[in-house]
């Protein structure tokens, strides 16, 4: 598994596709209770994948923090998904104060990323699903405020294009 920070170029890809096993697969959340990705259905998730011991991953979660604070009441839900035990996870997540829900994926969590589209098993991963669960932008290494801040105003504006004309659309230009 590789935990990158400045060797990957920030990428951001188009997307579309269902992410379908994602959306499907129980996990346990920091919680005890079991989730899935789907249990958000109706909202804009932006699903990332982390582990406690990956440097940049851990980086990222004062933005995603701050992104669920910003974002939540307008639709938009962070999801973390991490890949290490639950115990370690558990602690961490408490010690980092992280305020939005944390699955426990475990070595599952590989397969996850993979159907998703992270094929090298690259930390941090992030994904933004649509309302649906259509995956709508994919990024592999750390991501910026700025990236993130466009990926959720252009999915807001697709959700309301939509709602207003009837129409699915789908924030698939790239950055």
């Amino acid at each position: 598994m590789l935990c990158l920070l400045a060797m990957l170029p920030i990428a951001a890809f188009a997307g579309g596709d269902q992410a379908d096993e994602l959306l499907a697969t129980a996990l346990s959340g920091v919680d005890g209770r079991a989730h899935s990705i789907d249990d958000w259905r109706g909202k804009i998730r932006v699903v990332n994948f982390w582990a406690t011991w990956c440097g940049p991953c851990r980086s990222e979660i004062p933005l995603l923090s701050a992104a669920r604070k910003e974002w939540r009441g307008k639709g938009v839900e962070v999801i973390g998904v991490a890949i290490d035990g639950r115990d370690d996870v558990r602690a961490f997540v408490d010690q980092a104060r992280i305020n939005y829900p944390v699955l426990v994926a475990e070595q599952q969590g590989q397969t996850l990323m993979q159907s998703g589209g992270n094929t090298m098993g690259t930390l941090p991963f992030t994904l933004l699903l649509d309302q649906r669960g259509n995956i709508i932008r994919r990024h592999a290494g750390v991501l910026d405020a700025r990236l993130l801040k466009t990926w959720l105003s252009d999915a807001a504006v697709a959700h309301a294009v939509s709602v207003v004309t009837g129409f699915a659309a789908t924030a698939d230009q790239p950055h």
